[in-house]
């Protein structure tokens, strides 16, 4: 196992925490909006719960309510992402995507979105039934899902999570079976990144982040993302349709995100799956390369390709009939500037940077530095992880009344120039739709552990900082 000891791919996307199940069972029954009865949860994940509802007016139709998680509401932003996050999704309509109904900032429930329920199962569930697809079964959803992607990539709308828990199949099993693409337009949502205390400690449950098992490796580099990134994710969805196999397997996060970097895929007669057309396997691994101009350039040219191996036009069998396209493209948010503001003092050192790289990516190095340093994490809420680094051993908090200041008195020492050191790490991302990460790292003093020496002070808060930049590759 990697040494930084991170959780395996799997506790990553099915770990749930009790709390968040008693939260979501106590949201059954209310109302969304004034209007939508919610019956049942459909699970959690990072940003939002989703509910199955009832419109109270309708009691026979169905629709999802999203109700925004606390923490994200809590991002000082948050109005600004949401806003722009409605526009961009009420100006998409497509019959291969999941369309927006409604939505509320001030609803009493919390925000909330209203988004058609569509009938059928995610192609997670189907895989986990079937394994894996025919060929020509998989070019009839690819059909679908490049259609609704086109649409997307020309509105200027890039996905950024494609998987197959975001792809609803309608009327699977059946000569009319279709595609729908979830979750359009919530990248926004992660402007302040959230790296749970669990994944820095390897102690206590991690609550369901998504998958860094399709993530495109421009993403991991911390290059600029544009539409070729989701081809490079169609592409890892189409080998784990065809071969019942992600490309890689690998069950620690940094060795993952490592492989989309420097590993090639497999070939398929290596897993089992030589009766695979050699055409099939050479649009899907092209969709696989690792830089974005060496892919196809549109999900159009990726679909064109899979029909040509198989000599069918799958883009006509599933055009979709009567759509008209948007006219114009859907402006992406501004960036954001959202630096903490931190009081000075002579032994409050502030250090500021900037790095390129997935906030995934930043938790598996972050843990490197606690493991490695010895620190000793505090809390972890959005956008702000709070250490200490160099604490003596036997050091308990203090706590009030007698007990408390005899606690002072026998703390264990610490030579001078051994000082402990607490920081405090300020995350943001400017830019939502980019990797660029924005650092402010404050060091301060304990009061318990006042130092003496200022100069001495400054050199090893910058040694720590020079540590954080190296770990996040700054």
């Amino acid at each position: 196992m990697a040494k930084s000891g991170c959780p395996t791919t799997d506790s990553i996307l099915l770990l749930r925490t009790t709390e968040s199940t008693l939260w979501g069972a106590r949201m059954v029954g209310k109302t969304a909006l004034g209007k939508y009865r919610l019956l049942r949860s459909l699970g959690s994940g990072s940003n939002a719960e989703v509910f199955l509802a009832e419109p109270i007016r309708f009691p026979e139709y169905r629709v999802v309510v999203k109700r925004i998680h606390d923490h994200v509401v809590k991002h000082p932003k948050f109005r600004q992402l949401f806003e722009a996050e409605i526009r961009s999704m009420a100006n998409f309509d497509h019959p291969y995507a999941v369309g927006l109904i409604e939505a509320s900032l001030d609803d009493p429930l919390g925000p909330c979105l209203v988004m058609e329920y569509v009938h059928g199962v995610t192609l997670e569930v189907l895989l986990a039934k079937s394994k894996r697809l025919h060929p020509e079964r998989v070019g009839r959803l690819l059909g679908c899902f490049c259609h609704a992607l086109q649409a997307a990539h020309a509105a200027g709308i890039i996905h950024r999570d494609l998987k197959p828990s975001n792809l609803m199949v309608q009327r699977p099993d059946t000569p009319q079976e279709s595609l729908k693409v979830m979750d359009f337009g919530f990248a926004g949502f992660s402007a302040k990144p959230h790296i749970q205390l669990a994944e820095l400690t390897g102690h206590g449950p991690i609550y369901a982040i998504g998958t860094p098992g399709y993530v495109s490796p421009e993403m991991i580099r911390g290059d600029r993302v544009d539409s070729r990134s989701d081809l490079y994710s169609v592409g890892v969805i189409l080998f784990e349709m065809l071969t019942g196999w992600l490309p890689f397997r690998y069950n620690t996060q940094d060795r993952l995100l490592a492989a989309h970097i420097k590993e090639p895929p497999p070939r398929f007669h290596k897993i089992g799956c030589a009766f695979i057309p050699p055409a099939v396997e050479g649009v899907v691994q092209l969709a696989l390369s690792k830089f974005p101009n060496e892919r196809q350039q549109s999900a159009y040219e990726l679909a064109e390709a899979y029909g040509q191996a198989l000599k069918t036009d799958y883009l006509e069998a599933t055009a979709p009939e009567g759509w008209e396209p948007m006219a114009e493209p859907v402006k992406e948010p501004e960036p954001l500037d959202d630096t903490p503001t931190i009081p000075r003092d002579p032994y409050h050192v502030l250090f500021e940077f900037q790095v390129l790289i997935p906030e995934r990516m930043a938790a598996a190095k972050l843990r490197g530095f606690v493991e490695d340093s010895g620190a000793e994490v505090l809390t972890s809420d959005p956008g702000l992880i709070r250490m200490r680094v160099g604490m003596p051993t036997g050091y308990k908090e203090k706590n009030s009344g007698l007990f408390g200041w005899f606690a002072s008195v026998r703390r264990p020492s610490v030579q001078q120039g051994q000082e402990p050191i607490e920081i405090e790490l300020h995350m943001n991302k400017p830019d939502p739709s980019h990797p660029r990460l924005h650092v402010v790292v404050a060091c301060q003093p304990m009061k318990d552990y006042l130092p003496k020496d200022r100069l001495d002070w400054h050199a090893r808060c910058d040694q720590l900082h020079t540590l954080l930049r190296q770990y996040l590759g700054a």
